[in-house]
Protein backbone atom coordinates (compact mmCIF):
# COMPACT_ATOMS: atom_id res chain seq x y z
CA UNK A 1 0.00 0.00 0.00
CA UNK A 2 1.15 3.31 -0.86
CA UNK A 3 1.89 5.87 1.92
CA UNK A 4 -0.38 8.78 3.28
CA UNK A 5 -0.14 11.26 5.92
CA UNK A 6 -3.42 11.10 7.70
CA UNK A 7 -2.31 14.07 10.05
CA UNK A 8 -1.90 16.36 6.90
CA UNK A 9 -5.07 14.97 5.13
CA UNK A 10 -6.63 16.14 7.70
CA UNK A 11 -5.71 19.10 8.37
CA UNK A 12 -5.46 19.96 4.76
CA UNK A 13 -8.83 18.70 3.81
CA UNK A 14 -7.19 16.60 0.91
CA UNK A 15 -4.24 14.53 0.01
CA UNK A 16 -2.28 14.02 -3.49
CA UNK A 17 -1.20 10.41 -4.31
CA UNK A 18 0.68 8.66 -6.68
CA UNK A 19 0.68 6.06 -8.58
CA UNK A 20 -2.76 4.84 -6.46
CA UNK A 21 -2.91 2.74 -10.25
CA UNK A 22 0.42 1.10 -10.93
CA UNK A 23 1.38 1.73 -14.79
CA UNK A 24 1.10 -2.01 -15.55
CA UNK A 25 -2.68 -2.30 -14.79
CA UNK A 26 -3.38 1.25 -16.57
CA UNK A 27 -4.57 -0.06 -19.62
CA UNK A 28 -6.72 -2.81 -18.21
CA UNK A 29 -8.52 -0.72 -16.14
CA UNK A 30 -8.38 1.98 -19.35
CA UNK A 31 -10.35 -1.59 -21.25
CA UNK A 32 -13.23 -1.93 -18.72
CA UNK A 33 -14.30 1.55 -17.98
CA UNK A 34 -13.87 1.88 -22.22
CA UNK A 35 -16.54 -0.89 -22.35
CA UNK A 36 -19.04 0.57 -20.01
CA UNK A 37 -19.04 4.01 -21.37
CA UNK A 38 -19.91 2.49 -24.70
CA UNK A 39 -23.08 0.34 -22.72
CA UNK A 40 -23.94 3.33 -20.68
CA UNK A 41 -23.92 5.26 -23.80
CA UNK A 42 -26.38 2.73 -25.70
CA UNK A 43 -28.61 3.72 -22.29
CA UNK A 44 -28.59 7.30 -22.58
CA UNK A 45 -29.92 7.26 -26.12
CA UNK A 46 -32.51 5.02 -25.50
CA UNK A 47 -33.58 6.81 -22.85
CA UNK A 48 -33.18 10.29 -24.81
CA UNK A 49 -36.40 12.81 -24.16
CA UNK A 50 -38.21 13.47 -27.57
CA UNK A 51 -36.16 17.04 -27.85
CA UNK A 52 -32.95 15.26 -27.16
CA UNK A 53 -30.05 14.72 -29.36
CA UNK A 54 -29.25 11.55 -30.60
CA UNK A 55 -26.95 10.50 -27.23
CA UNK A 56 -29.27 11.96 -25.25
CA UNK A 57 -27.28 12.48 -21.85
CA UNK A 58 -23.78 11.68 -23.71
CA UNK A 59 -24.14 14.93 -25.77
CA UNK A 60 -26.15 17.08 -23.56
CA UNK A 61 -24.11 16.89 -19.80
CA UNK A 62 -21.47 19.49 -18.72
CA UNK A 63 -19.56 15.80 -17.44
CA UNK A 64 -21.30 12.92 -18.16
CA UNK A 65 -21.09 10.54 -15.46
CA UNK A 66 -21.25 6.53 -15.08
CA UNK A 67 -22.85 5.11 -11.82
CA UNK A 68 -20.41 2.37 -11.86
CA UNK A 69 -21.92 0.34 -9.26
CA UNK A 70 -25.50 0.81 -10.31
CA UNK A 71 -25.25 -0.66 -14.03
CA UNK A 72 -25.82 -4.22 -13.34
CA UNK A 73 -27.11 -4.90 -16.77
CA UNK A 74 -24.31 -3.65 -18.43
CA UNK A 75 -21.79 -6.03 -16.40
CA UNK A 76 -19.70 -8.88 -17.05
CA UNK A 77 -16.45 -10.85 -16.79
CA UNK A 78 -14.56 -8.01 -18.90
CA UNK A 79 -16.17 -5.34 -16.40
CA UNK A 80 -15.19 -6.78 -13.61
CA UNK A 81 -11.92 -5.16 -12.73
CA UNK A 82 -13.75 -1.91 -12.83
CA UNK A 83 -15.50 -2.60 -9.64
CA UNK A 84 -12.39 -4.61 -8.21
CA UNK A 85 -10.56 -1.58 -7.91
CA UNK A 86 -12.32 -0.10 -5.35
CA UNK A 87 -10.69 -2.91 -3.34
CA UNK A 88 -7.05 -2.24 -4.12
CA UNK A 89 -4.88 -1.33 -1.11
CA UNK A 90 -3.92 1.27 -2.61
CA UNK A 91 -7.62 2.97 -2.50
CA UNK A 92 -9.71 0.79 0.37
CA UNK A 93 -6.55 -0.02 2.14
CA UNK A 94 -5.71 3.30 1.92
CA UNK A 95 -9.23 5.02 2.71
CA UNK A 96 -9.41 2.67 6.06
CA UNK A 97 -5.97 3.90 7.01
CA UNK A 98 -7.28 7.62 6.66
CA UNK A 99 -11.16 7.15 8.24
CA UNK A 100 -9.27 5.52 10.93
CA UNK A 101 -11.96 2.31 9.79
CA UNK A 102 -10.27 -0.78 10.06
CA UNK A 103 -11.99 -2.09 6.94
CA UNK A 104 -13.87 1.37 4.95
CA UNK A 105 -16.47 -0.04 2.78
CA UNK A 106 -16.66 1.57 -0.63
CA UNK A 107 -20.17 3.36 -0.58
CA UNK A 108 -19.97 5.33 -4.32
CA UNK A 109 -18.61 3.85 -7.66
CA UNK A 110 -18.47 6.34 -10.93
CA UNK A 111 -16.81 7.46 -13.03
CA UNK A 112 -16.78 11.03 -15.01
CA UNK A 113 -15.96 11.35 -18.42
CA UNK A 114 -15.65 14.86 -20.95
CA UNK A 115 -18.08 16.31 -22.82
CA UNK A 116 -18.86 16.19 -26.26
CA UNK A 117 -17.98 19.60 -26.96
CA UNK A 118 -15.99 22.27 -24.74
CA UNK A 119 -18.52 23.54 -21.36
CA UNK A 120 -15.85 25.39 -20.02
CA UNK A 121 -15.40 25.63 -15.60
CA UNK A 122 -18.11 24.90 -13.09
CA UNK A 123 -18.87 27.05 -10.24
CA UNK A 124 -16.66 26.75 -6.76
CA UNK A 125 -18.77 24.45 -4.58
CA UNK A 126 -18.83 22.18 -1.32
CA UNK A 127 -20.18 18.86 -1.98
CA UNK A 128 -23.08 19.94 0.74
CA UNK A 129 -26.67 19.46 0.50
CA UNK A 130 -27.97 21.54 3.61
CA UNK A 131 -31.66 19.47 4.21
CA UNK A 132 -29.68 16.15 4.58
CA UNK A 133 -26.81 17.38 6.75
CA UNK A 134 -26.28 19.45 9.80
CA UNK A 135 -25.08 23.67 9.42
CA UNK A 136 -21.98 23.64 7.77
CA UNK A 137 -19.94 24.33 10.96
CA UNK A 138 -21.80 21.24 12.79
CA UNK A 139 -20.26 19.23 10.26
CA UNK A 140 -17.46 20.98 10.68
CA UNK A 141 -17.05 20.47 14.02
CA UNK A 142 -18.52 16.68 13.80
CA UNK A 143 -14.55 16.83 11.25
CA UNK A 144 -12.69 18.17 13.90
CA UNK A 145 -13.85 15.84 16.84
CA UNK A 146 -14.11 12.56 15.15
CA UNK A 147 -12.15 12.31 12.05
CA UNK A 148 -14.59 12.35 8.49
CA UNK A 149 -16.90 9.72 8.24
CA UNK A 150 -16.58 9.80 4.25
CA UNK A 151 -13.39 9.92 2.31
CA UNK A 152 -13.82 11.06 -1.60
CA UNK A 153 -11.49 9.58 -4.71
CA UNK A 154 -11.15 11.21 -7.98
CA UNK A 155 -8.61 8.76 -9.39
CA UNK A 156 -7.75 9.37 -13.78
CA UNK A 157 -7.16 7.20 -15.86
CA UNK A 158 -5.89 9.71 -18.04
CA UNK A 159 -4.03 12.73 -17.00
CA UNK A 160 -6.45 14.92 -15.16
CA UNK A 161 -6.09 18.71 -14.08
CA UNK A 162 -9.36 19.81 -13.74
CA UNK A 163 -10.13 19.72 -10.21
CA UNK A 164 -8.81 22.51 -7.51
CA UNK A 165 -9.14 22.88 -3.98
CA UNK A 166 -8.54 25.14 -1.13
CA UNK A 167 -7.06 23.32 1.63
CA UNK A 168 -8.01 23.55 5.33
CA UNK A 169 -11.51 24.84 3.52
CA UNK A 170 -13.44 21.82 5.27
CA UNK A 171 -13.34 22.41 8.57
CA UNK A 172 -14.21 26.32 8.30
CA UNK A 173 -16.58 28.89 6.60
CA UNK A 174 -15.71 30.93 3.44
CA UNK A 175 -13.39 33.48 3.98
CA UNK A 176 -14.78 37.34 3.48
CA UNK A 177 -11.95 37.08 0.50
CA UNK A 178 -13.50 33.92 -0.86
CA UNK A 179 -17.00 35.16 -1.21
CA UNK A 180 -16.17 38.32 -2.93
CA UNK A 181 -14.24 36.01 -5.59
CA UNK A 182 -17.11 33.66 -6.38
CA UNK A 183 -19.62 36.35 -5.89
CA UNK A 184 -17.84 38.63 -8.74
CA UNK A 185 -17.52 35.35 -10.44
CA UNK A 186 -18.05 32.07 -9.25
CA UNK A 187 -15.41 30.14 -12.40
CA UNK A 188 -12.21 32.13 -11.67
CA UNK A 189 -9.28 30.82 -9.53
CA UNK A 190 -9.57 31.81 -5.43
CA UNK A 191 -6.83 32.99 -3.47
CA UNK A 192 -4.68 30.30 -1.76
CA UNK A 193 -6.46 27.36 -4.11
CA UNK A 194 -4.60 24.75 -5.26
CA UNK A 195 -5.00 23.02 -8.57
CA UNK A 196 -4.32 18.94 -8.17
CA UNK A 197 -1.70 17.94 -11.55
CA UNK A 198 -2.91 14.66 -11.60
CA UNK A 199 -0.69 11.99 -14.21
CA UNK A 200 -3.02 9.01 -14.88
CA UNK A 201 -3.25 6.50 -12.31
CA UNK A 202 -2.27 8.99 -9.64
CA UNK A 203 -5.27 9.74 -7.20
CA UNK A 204 -6.58 12.56 -4.31
CA UNK A 205 -8.20 11.73 -1.83
CA UNK A 206 -10.56 14.45 -0.44
CA UNK A 207 -12.29 15.22 2.88
CA UNK A 208 -16.47 16.58 2.69
CA UNK A 209 -17.59 20.04 2.36
CA UNK A 210 -14.08 20.46 0.80
CA UNK A 211 -14.31 23.97 -1.30
CA UNK A 212 -13.66 23.02 -4.90
CA UNK A 213 -13.98 23.55 -8.26
CA UNK A 214 -14.57 22.03 -11.67
CA UNK A 215 -11.97 24.51 -13.69
CA UNK A 216 -12.48 23.27 -17.18
CA UNK A 217 -15.07 20.43 -18.93
CA UNK A 218 -13.22 20.55 -22.35
CA UNK A 219 -13.27 17.99 -25.37
CA UNK A 220 -9.86 16.53 -23.86
CA UNK A 221 -10.48 12.73 -23.06
CA UNK A 222 -11.57 12.63 -19.61
CA UNK A 223 -11.82 9.36 -17.45
CA UNK A 224 -11.69 9.87 -13.90
CA UNK A 225 -12.94 7.29 -11.53
CA UNK A 226 -14.56 8.80 -8.80
CA UNK A 227 -16.20 7.74 -5.76
CA UNK A 228 -15.87 6.52 -1.97
CA UNK A 229 -15.41 5.01 1.33
CA UNK A 230 -17.83 5.68 4.15
CA UNK A 231 -18.01 4.18 7.84
CA UNK A 232 -21.31 2.47 6.96
CA UNK A 233 -22.92 1.44 2.95
CA UNK A 234 -25.26 -0.29 1.34
CA UNK A 235 -25.53 -1.95 -2.30
CA UNK A 236 -29.03 -1.72 -3.88
CA UNK A 237 -28.42 -3.40 -6.70
CA UNK A 238 -25.28 -6.12 -6.81
CA UNK A 239 -26.15 -8.05 -9.96
CA UNK A 240 -22.54 -7.46 -10.89
CA UNK A 241 -20.99 -9.42 -7.93
CA UNK A 242 -21.38 -12.92 -10.05
CA UNK A 243 -18.21 -11.66 -11.73
CA UNK A 244 -15.96 -11.02 -9.30
CA UNK A 245 -13.32 -12.91 -8.09
CA UNK A 246 -14.15 -14.89 -5.05
CA UNK A 247 -11.89 -12.93 -2.64
CA UNK A 248 -13.87 -9.84 -3.68
CA UNK A 249 -17.21 -11.51 -3.42
CA UNK A 250 -16.96 -12.43 -0.01
CA UNK A 251 -15.49 -8.54 1.02
CA UNK A 252 -18.73 -6.99 -0.66
CA UNK A 253 -20.55 -10.00 1.12
CA UNK A 254 -19.25 -9.00 4.49
CA UNK A 255 -20.09 -5.02 3.76
CA UNK A 256 -23.61 -5.42 3.10
CA UNK A 257 -23.77 -7.90 6.63
CA UNK A 258 -22.27 -5.65 8.52
CA UNK A 259 -25.24 -2.89 7.07
CA UNK A 260 -27.99 -4.99 7.50
CA UNK A 261 -26.76 -5.50 11.13
CA UNK A 262 -26.34 -2.03 11.60
CA UNK A 263 -29.74 -1.40 10.18
CA UNK A 264 -31.56 -4.13 12.66
CA UNK A 265 -29.77 -2.58 15.87
CA UNK A 266 -30.97 0.90 14.94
Amino acid sequence: MIGANRDEFLEQGFVILRQVIPHSELEALRHSHELLVERQRQVWARERGPDDPPGGIWETGHQPRLAIGQMGAEHDESTASAIELWLHENVQGLSSHLLAEEDAPVTEMMMMCNPVRDRGPAAWHRDFYPPLNAPLMAYADDILESGPRYVQWNIPLYDDDVLWVIPGSHIRRNTAEENETIGRDPRTPVAGSVQTHLKAGDGVAYILPILHWGSNYSTKKRRTIHGGFARLTSYADVSWMKYLSPAAQETFTRWRQRSEGYADDA
